[in-house]
């Protein structure tokens, strides 16, 4: 079988945290990934209704050095996108923890096991709690993830033919007054929808540098598409914005949207919302292979 790791699949969490890490001892992962996966379901059979998910995903020196690396050939170490102020600077860590649920409680909770597991093995970097908020809407105050695929199409485009998934976190720093100094109309031409209705923009309508014209991409008339599993998160009187997460059968579809983003491409052209709301300040991609291969690494 190849079952896919259990923070990948399962939509509306309310609540995640990611822990980024580098590997000290290499040794001794396969033995924590296992104790960890028991934590998950020992936290999974205990409180049922909550949808608990963990997912344990590595950067590509890590991966690159495991017998199994074929399962993920396009891994590769993040790269900076754009630049100047429209810049995506490269963060990279060796293993990416996702922990997400309906109750910040139990995912502190399971974050707590998965980091005994690890013990000193591994050096945390950084942890970001992130919540959702009420209709779903970030800290821009629109809805976010409306494009997500849902049902039986979660998974054809969340996973490969290993049950394994590409996985990119960045950090999006938002600034809140600067974003509320626009127009609502200048809100919405940034991201091509409407505000309050959510409802998107007719493509005639929509500016060439708004987040759905740089990121709604086709290739050969097939549209390019990632489960996103992001969350706001940050303090009010300190850093906050976006821990934009997705998933992905393949690395192509996330890399060519960041590159849309960034100017990275032929037109050069650049992302509304990094002008007026928010700019990346860390990035990284990932491998999430199935759980079969993640206890026999």
């Amino acid at each position: 079988m190849n079952t896919p790791q259990s923070a990948i699949l399962p939509d509306h969490a309310t609540a995640a945290i990611w822990l980024l890490a580098d590997i000290i001892d290499k040794n001794r992962i396969q033995a924590a990934c296992k104790h960890a996966v028991a934590a998950c379901e020992a936290a999974q059979a205990r409180y049922p209704n909550e949808n608990i998910g963990l997912t344990i995903a590595f950067g590509a020196d890590f991966w690159g050095s495991l017998k199994h690396s074929h399962e993920a050939a396009e891994l590769k170490n993040f790269p900076s996108y754009g630049t100047g102020a429209h810049h995506a600077p490269a963060t990279q860590h060796d293993l990416l923890i996702h922990i997400q649920s309906l109750n910040h409680d139990s995912n502190f909770s399971l974050a707590q096991d998965v980091l005994h597991a690890f013990g000193d093995s591994i050096v945390v970097r950084d942890e970001t709690h992130g919540f959702r908020r009420h209709e779903e809407r970030g800290l821009d105050g629109f809805v976010d993830g409306t494009e997500n695929p849902q049902g039986d199409d979660i998974a054809a485009v969340a996973l490969n033919e290993w049950g394994g998934s590409y996985v990119v976190l960045q950090h999006y720093q938002h600034d809140i007054p600067k974003w509320n100094a626009h127009s609502i109309a200048e809100q919405e031409e940034a991201i091509a929808r409407h505000k309050i209705s959510n409802e998107e923009f007719p493509k005639t309508e929509r500016h060439p540098c708004s987040h759905i014209a740089r990121t709604n991409l086709r290739e050969d008339g097939v549209k390019l598409k990632i489960v996103r599993r992001s969350l706001p998160f940050g303090m009010v009187s300190g850093v906050h914005g976006l821990a934009f997460t997705a998933y992905c059968g393949r690395l192509h579809n996330i890399e060519v949207q960041l590159k849309h983003m960034f100017g990275d491409v032929e037109d050069g052209l650049t992302d509304l919302l990094l002008s007026r709301l928010t700019r990346a300040i860390s990035g990284g991609y990932y491998y999430a292979p199935s759980v079969e291969r993640l206890l026999d690494l």
